[in-house]
């Protein structure tokens, strides 16, 4: 029993830090979009393009059996911090 335990926790922590990687890559291809809205002088959210996003993220979320509420909260702290960096590119 303990060892099934270590065994899925050590399952756990391998795909927490794929979600960081993962997470690290959207981050900095987020920053490139920032600077091209820059240069385009485009604003730093297209709400239409949010919208979009986030309904196809909950239904494929939900063929997967995760939570809307979840995806939704989840989704939205990385849409709001992705905004945060778009809006911090050339103000150092």
């Amino acid at each position: 029993m303990k060892n099934d335990l270590e065994k899925l926790r050590k399952e756990i922590d391998e795909l927490d830090q794929r979600l960081l990687e993962i997470l690290g890559k959207r981050m900095a291809t987020v920053k490139k979009i920032g600077v091209l809205k820059k240069v385009e002088n485009l604003p730093l959210v297209d709400e239409k393009r949010r919208e979009e996003l986030l309904e196809l993220i909950t239904r494929r979320a939900e063929k997967l059996g995760l939570s809307e509420e979840f995806i939704k909260k989840l989704y939205t702290a990385i849409h709001d911090h992705a905004v945060k960096i778009q809006a911090s590119i050339g103000k150092s």
